[in-house]
């Protein structure tokens, strides 16, 4: 093997093993303080879906947590030295919460974790029943660690919603994808499928499968896609073949995450919570006192739809600039 590569290897095998390390070791300290954690994506899915988990890097680590036990996992977090996202007082904080249906903590020593109570952030309307993601999880453990378990169906539902919200912009969550499939032959995808219809998931679901099929024609997965699926899953390849640039994220409304939505209830929903919610950049950049956090709201539209889109042009055409004078 070459020299480069065999290093390269080495680097993510370590990676991999200190990513596993510290999941089961936070685990260990939910379970002990009596605190039930379902782990997804990350190592849980590297080691479940890959014969190699070092071939699936991960940047954090994932827990769904229940919604009562928020405050409990937060604090058994900072009492082992983690913190929140830097620049948020107790507004922001609770602003956070509101919002983002996670929170990030943060130690110099370890990947950050993201304990969620929700899939995705409360503006993406994405209203998923959590309890019956709890009641089909199953008592498990990963490395030793005491936790609980997702269905193969509900992992790869939790998957393809975290796709679809961040609109498929890196391949590698394509591949997330047909590796579970692989790695899980027995799926029942017509409960899958009939379950995420019921939340109004179903198109989300139908363009993952999509996805797989077209790059990597996953055997017994060619999903029965409705028009719209077809043109998101066009949209998709395409711009993975042209750029690897990131699409305009979950905090404004896009024309991509109207067309997910198959209820037309669940459209608006989405467009209304995620023009007038301020999420967390607001509070952190502009600190208003108590009696004065409804400004928030108003003050959001011109920062968003004027301020921050005149900023972002005034980038690229200097880069631009740039570029031609070089």
């Amino acid at each position: 093997m070459d020299e480069g590569l065999e290093i390269y290897r080495d680097i993510a095998r370590a990676q991999a093993q200190r990513a596993d390390t510290q999941l089961a070791e936070m685990l260990q300290l939910l379970a002990s303080r009596g605190l039930p954690a379902m782990p997804f994506k990350g190592p849980l899915l590297a080691h479940a879906a890959y014969p190699d988990p070092s071939l699936r890097p991960c940047l954090d680590l994932d827990l769904m947590v229940h919604p009562d036990d928020v405050r409990h996992v937060v604090r058994c977090l900072q009492e082992a030295g983690f913190v929140h996202q830097a620049g948020l007082d107790h507004g922001g904080v609770a602003a956070l919460r509101r919002y983002a249906g996670e929170y990030i903590m943060f130690r110099q020593d370890s990947l950050p974790v993201e304990p969620h109570w929700r899939p995705a952030p409360w503006t993406m309307a994405f209203d998923i029943d959590t309890e019956s993601l709890w009641r089909r999880a199953q008592p498990g453990s990963f490395l030793g660690a005491d936790c609980y378990l997702p269905t193969p169906e509900d992992h790869l539902f939790l998957l393809a919603l975290h796709g679809a919200k961040e609109q498929w912009h890196k391949l590698k969550w394509v591949v997330d994808i047909d590796a579970w499939q692989r790695a899980h032959p027995g799926l029942h995808f017509a409960a899958l499928r009939a379950d995420a219809a019921a939340q109004g998931c179903g198109r989300m679901v139908d363009l993952a499968l999509l996805l797989s099929h077209r790059l990597f024609s996953v055997p017994k997965t060619a999903p029965a896609a409705d028009a719209v699926t077809e043109h998101l899953a066009e949209h998709i390849l395409a711009r993975l073949e042209r750029t690897a640039e990131a699409p305009a994220g979950p905090y404004v409304v896009t024309r991509f995450h109207w067309l997910l939505r198959e209820r037309w209830r669940d459209g608006v929903r989405y467009a209304a919570r995620t023009t007038f919610t301020p999420r967390v950049a607001h509070y952190q950049r502009l600190r208003l006192p108590p009696t004065l956090r409804w400004l928030y709201v108003p003050l959001k539209l011109p920062w968003d739809y004027g301020l921050t889109p005149a900023i972002g042009l005034t980038r690229r055409l200097r880069t631009g600039m740039r570029r031609s004078a070089a």
